[in-house]
């Protein structure tokens, strides 16, 4: 291989890529990229056990000399960092690599392409097309209610996505909350999967509002997905889908009916629980306290040798009984982060009864916290 490529290019598509290796890689060559020359242009690869990321720059913006693929570590990233203007990348004999710029020279020691697991193959018609603006909007809204380090419960780590009914969603739980959200949107029965929601969050970060997304499943003769994917111009993500049952989530997600409902500004409850979580964290728990009623709510917490801090907020509406509820503030703040609109409603249907956050500006989600068991409440 020998290419001609902007330093600059060449960098974006292997961070892109880079949010796909591990930082404990099972085996050396997944800690490396791959990069691929052909008439259609370069193509870099990263990959780990479960995700693999493609990122593209067109024949338009490289001077490719000679096609080829070579592995490089890594490091190669940090390094191509501190170089600016156009590099030169040619692979001599064996695997050995050489990048020149300008008066740089640095020769790096590659891995066989051959060994570099190859790219998944994806179905063409299993997919929705959505903004890079509205995916990532989904994604905000849901992915930080899984529990990503969940070791006697893998399904948990990963966001149950749905592409039916003409609408896309996305769902997940800990066990502790839940969230939900839905956008209606031209789509075929396509089922539903489980992602990992690591890859979530790194997809997250390299879509940008102005993609065009193709974002879909793709499956096995059988009819079972195999793969997640999204898809656009400058990149294409893969994920392998988590195997086993979801929790059934239904019964948890039905909002209450006859119950205590309070509506607040959001910005004011949101500023007043991230006063008192200043002290509450330091408790593994992050246990606050809220006391609601007609023309309060009250927010408590305390630490544990530092001390306890108090605030109040005036409701805007209220129907329902008083009620007091200790919840995990962390899950709260993060409920509250994920709505959109300026106004948030907490219903509450009874003791030791979940409270779900809403908002009339954001219908399609849900947000639930599962309380805590107090002596008091």
């Amino acid at each position: 291989m020998n290419i001609v490529v902007d330093s600059a290019l060449l960098v974006e598509a292997l961070e892109d890529a880079s949010k796909a290796i591990s930082a404990k890689s099972i085996m050396p060559i997944l800690g490396c990229f791959l990069i691929e020359a052909n008439n259609k242009g370069l193509t870099v690869t990263g990959t780990d056990d479960r995700a693999t990321i493609q990122s593209y720059i067109f024949e338009e913006h490289v001077q490719i000399e000679r096609n080829g693929r070579v592995v490089l570590p890594k490091l190669c990233l940090e390094m191509l960092k501190k170089i600016n203007g156009d590099v030169r990348i040619e692979s001599n004999a064996g695997f050995n690599v050489i990048i020149t710029s300008q008066n740089k020279e640095i020769e790096m020691a590659g891995l066989d392409p051959e060994e570099f697991p190859s790219h998944p193959a994806i179905a063409e018609n299993e997919h929705i097309e959505i903004s890079g603006k509205d995916l990532k909007g989904l994604f905000k809204k849901v992915v930080f209610a899984a529990n990503i380090d969940a070791k006697d419960l893998p399904i948990i780590t990963g966001a149950n996505v749905y592409l039916k009914d003409g609408k896309v969603g996305m769902q997940a739980t800990n066990r502790h909350r839940l969230s939900k959200t839905e956008k209606d949107i031209v789509s075929g029965e396509f089922g539903n999967a489980v992602i990992e929601a690591r890859g979530l969050v790194e997809l997250q970060k390299i879509i940008t509002d102005k993609d065009n997304v193709e974002f879909g499943f793709s499956k096995s003769d059988d009819g079972q997905v195999v793969y997640a994917f999204a898809r656009t111009e400058r990149f294409t993500f893969y994920s392998r889908v988590l195997e086993g049952v979801y929790p059934d989530t239904q019964r948890m997600s039905a909002v209450p009916e006859g119950t205590t409902k309070v509506e607040v500004n959001k910005r004011e409850l949101l500023d007043s629980i991230e006063l008192i979580y200043t002290l509450a964290k330091e408790e593994k728990s992050n246990m606050i306290r809220l006391d609601i009623a007609e023309k309060e709510v009250s927010i408590r917490g305390k630490g544990k040798q530092t001390g306890k801090a108090s605030e109040s907020i005036v409701p805007i509406n209220f129907t329902g009984q008083n009620f007091t509820i200790s919840l995990n503030a962390k899950y709260a703040m993060d409920a509250l982060k994920a709505l959109d609109g300026e106004r948030v409603t907490l219903i509450f249907s009874g003791k030791m009864q979940p409270i779900f956050f809403l908002s009339g500006e954001d219908k399609q989600s849900i947000h639930v916290v599962l309380p805590y068991r107090t002596v008091d409440a």
